[in-house]
């Protein structure tokens, strides 16, 4: 990797304007503190034929940890320049790791991954994971010749929590305040071509509405998943949470979605799912839904055979180049 200094660095982690932050550190001043020679560390081999860039920066929110991201370009691209799929992991927005995730089968397919970190609810509210995804989707579009990536060919994957994330970047809209943080950079487009997202939350009001009978949790109260989510009680304030409702976001000309979710789900119900393909296909949007039946929330049939076949066969149509298969 080319030689940086240290402001110029601390510029490419540390995107953000933020107002009373100065712009113009002297380099010596960073250099006492920041080691740049870290980020020009190689890839490693966590699988084979993949060169894995490990824990890379891409945003440093004042006040917050830095967060990384972990780039995995096979050896075997399906196309020059490669095809790449940005990863949000589940975890209900309050737990989970950059490392999880059924990905791996895109890989073998020639398509790189990058696997997003994100602030969790413990962290910061709604929308700051929002806009940690869209700034990463921002960064890979940046970056993408330094990796041999193709920024016209950028996928959004997401399971559960980070379905719902990755789908809220696809649908608002660059312009929106749910994926651009005050003063920060949206010069660079966080579009998706195309979104496949797995039993994602999508209409937050109608969550317990749609619950499984089995449901493990309920959503609405004081120590819910949501009410931490949010950082209140969603029921306390209706029209803030339907800032963030997918169905609502669903408009022309957004990407195409590839939504599958087990009909035996017990945390998000499927009938979420379904709301979000009937919001989709009623303004044109191509949205292709896939019911397992048995399946239940992050169960094997996510990571088997036949839903990988299923979600290649859907980007070799949307990314018009054929995959390894």
């Amino acid at each position: 990797m080319e030689s940086r200094s240290a402001a110029t660095y601390f510029e490419r982690i540390c995107p953000l304007d933020i107002p009373g932050i100065p712009v113009d550190i002297p380099d010596e001043m960073l250099s006492a503190v920041m080691r740049p020679e870290f980020d020009a560390l190689g890839p490693v081999e966590v699988f084979p034929g993949v060169a894995s860039y490990l824990d890379r920066p891409y945003a440093t929110v004042i006040g917050f940890r830095q967060l990384t991201m972990d780039l995995h370009i096979p050896r075997r691209p399906a196309a020059m320049p490669m095809p790449v799929v940005v990863y949000a992991h589940p975890g209900g927005f309050f737990t989970g790791i950059k490392q999880m995730g059924p990905w791996r089968f895109l890989l073998e397919a020639g398509v790189a991954v990058v696997s997003v970190q994100y602030r969790l609810s413990g962290e910061a509210v709604f929308p700051a994971a929002i806009h940690d995804v869209a700034t990463a989707v921002r960064w890979v579009r940046t970056n993408a010749d330094r990796y041999g990536l193709d920024a016209q060919r950028v996928v959004g994957f997401g399971s559960s929590a980070g379905a719902y994330l990755i789908s809220a970047v696809a649908l608002a809209g660059d312009d929106s305040d749910l994926v651009s943080s005050p003063g920060a950079d949206s010069e660079v487009s966080c579009g998706l071509t195309a979104v496949v997202e797995h039993y994602g939350p999508t209409d937050f009001l109608k969550h317990d509405d749609d619950a499984h009978p089995d449901a493990i949790e309920r959503m609405h109260g004081p120590d819910s998943t949501l009410a931490r989510f949010f950082g209140f009680v969603p029921a306390t304030r209706p029209e803030a949470v339907e800032r963030g409702n997918l169905c609502r976001l669903a408009h022309q000309g957004a990407p195409p979605f590839l939504i599958a979710h087990g009909d035996q789900d017990r945390r998000v119900g499927i009938e979420q799912s379904r709301r979000l393909h009937r919001a989709l296909t009623a303004v044109g949007v191509r949205a292709d839904l896939v019911e397992i039946v048995g399946g239940d929330h992050g169960s094997a049939h996510f990571n088997a055979p036949a839903l990988h076949h299923r979600t290649l066969a859907f980007l070799e149509s949307v990314l018009a180049l054929p995959l390894h298969r």
